[in-house]
């Protein structure tokens, strides 16, 4: 089974604290469409994608491309899935409060890390049991991202990588527990117009 992890596009105000559960910016938009283009040149099997906005717009170009549907999942959500407030990197970078996320990236957004980790693997679990053998692209976030990251490659925290909106991480294995990673962050797919 691959795993193709999509990290969505960029959203509306991403650069600020004043929006909960964004959808994408245009130049979000642009970033699905040309990963999407991409993917959909690709046999895939199933389209997931978590339940925020954001997730789901960035896979809708690949699901009308291959007239596939998107089954959303809420557990492969990022940590403000359910929250009242999207607080990005980037504006946890402006707010001058980088060490005190890097010090316990979740815990920072109000939750506990281990329950938030077992969340996330058990619903990329429930996407494993339900498409076993075969090619799913998962649009998903930052946070999961690294969580089957560091779970494939046995690393501590889930702050070991920084994908790029709308990159590409790929992974395969016969079961969780067994995955060999591909690729990480890739971009290659971005005209140069796409900005960050």
């Amino acid at each position: 089974m691959q795993l193709i992890l999509v990290r969505h596009g960029l959203p509306e105000n991403a650069h600020t604290r004043d929006a909960s559960n964004p959808p994408l910016s245009e130049a979000g938009r642009v970033q699905a469409a040309q990963t999407c283009e991409r993917l959909a040149r690709e046999p895939i099997d199933a389209i997931y994608a978590s339940t925020l906005h954001r997730a789901v717009q960035s896979g809708e170009p690949l699901a009308a491309a291959l007239g596939l549907p998107i089954s959303q999942l809420a557990d492969i959500g990022e940590v403000d899935n359910g929250e009242d407030l999207y607080i990005s990197p980037e504006a946890i970078k402006a707010a001058g409060e980088w060490d005190e996320f890097l010090r316990d990236p979740i815990r920072y957004y109000g939750h506990d890390e281990a329950e938030f980790r077992a969340r996330v693997l058990g619903g990329f679990e429930t996407i494993f049991n339900a498409v076993a053998g075969r090619r799913v692209a998962i649009f998903t976030h930052g946070f999961p991202i690294n969580i089957l990251l560091a779970h494939a490659l046995g690393l501590t925290g889930i702050a070991n990588f920084v994908p790029r909106n709308g990159s590409i991480t790929r992974l395969m294995g016969d079961r969780l527990g067994n995955l060999q990673v591909l690729s990480i962050n890739e971009t290659s797919h971005f005209s140069k117009e796409v900005v960050r």
